[in-house]
């Protein structure tokens, strides 16, 4: 189906094509306008999205950020004003506004832009990954549309680019619909979310991101046991561990799952746990993700008496650090 020229799934969504129309008329009747944007703080998800969107054919129309920034580096973004304070006046900004500042002061910044200036029919977007959109409602109050915007990416200050991420959304229909169109030109995907979902989405993305890193410290830690250097053991396992995402990608947890706990060898389980009794925040946390796999096992072929016993192994005399 086709609504003025954009492939649409439903006339329902066709209406919303209508409004976005209506709010931010199109240059030549035929292609969606593109919104002004704003960015008010440059951290690393805020630099990103500015090359991001800059890359994208986006307007970045004004950054805020108090930051110092090198005047050499502003010149890579000529058709954007710096600003070294928050937005005195609706001019200085876009239709779009998107907080990429802390956690803490996302309520604080959203309240000054309310007294600063009109919001009436701008959009106001968080990329918060913690905060679902309501700590926005002043602004929505205010007529704002609004959003949380978050992306499923470890976001660096490197990070130029969102290709092929992900980013949670939730918020007004409205602003969503419009947070759909501007990830699909960063070449990323939209994970529509409601606000409820969205914390518990928050804490799987932090052990998937976070934990990662965080095992690798553990490898690490077990490798030094033996005099063996630690980044040498890193660089020897990371093809492993590569392998290991992709096949969880293709075949799930469950039958991604390989090692002495997926065969249920007990005998190597217990030269683990030898091996690890003087480390005991090491041995306890290769226990506490033993019995994960042990439910994995399970479920995989292992069979549920020889999880029972692989798991009376790692219950036996548990004892947390």
């Amino acid at each position: 189906m086709e609504f003025g020229y954009l492939p649409v799934r439903s006339a329902k969504e066709g209406f919303k094509y209508l409004w976005l129309r209506q709010t931010y008329p199109a240059n030549d009747g035929l292609t969606m306008y593109t919104p002004t944007i704003t960015i008010i703080g440059l951290g690393n998800v805020g630099t990103a999205l500015l090359h991001a969107l800059t890359d994208a054919g986006y307007g970045v129309h004004s950054v805020f950020s108090r930051s110092e920034i090198d005047d050499k580096w502003k010149e890579s973004f000529s058709q954007t004003i710096f600003y070294s304070s928050l937005p005195a006046s609706g001019t200085e900004c876009g239709e779009l506004i998107f907080l990429s500042v802390k956690d803490e002061a996302i309520e604080s910044v959203s309240n000054q832009l309310c007294k600063a200036i009109d919001l009436k029919g701008k959009t106001l977007v968080h990329c918060s990954g913690t905060y679902v959109s309501d700590i926005l409602m002043p602004a929505k109050k205010e007529g704002a549309f609004t959003a949380s915007m978050h992306p499923l990416k470890a976001v660096t200050k490197s990070s130029r680019t969102f290709a092929d991420s992900w980013f949670d959304v939730e918020g007004d229909e409205n602003a969503v619909l419009l947070l759909e169109q501007i990830v699909a030109r960063l070449n990323a995907k939209c994970l529509p979310i409601s606000a409820d979902a969205k914390p518990y989405l928050h804490a799987s993305a932090v052990v998937a991101s976070n934990y990662i890193v965080v095992l690798a410290e553990l490898v690490s830690r077990i490798s030094s046991e033996a005099d063996l250097d630690k980044r040498t053991i890193i660089e020897a396992l990371m093809p492993l561990m590569r392998s290991t995402l992709s096949n969880i990608e293709e075949l799930g947890p469950a039958d991604a799952l390989t090692g002495p706990v997926a065969r249920g060898d007990a005998a190597t389980i217990a030269k683990h746990l030898e091996l690890l009794k003087n480390n005991s925040q090491v041995l306890y946390l290769y226990k506490q993700l033993g019995l994960v796999a042990a439910d994995l096992a399970e479920r995989q072929s292992l069979g549920t008496e020889a999880a029972n016993k692989i798991r009376k192994l790692f219950n036996d005399e548990e004892k947390k650090p």
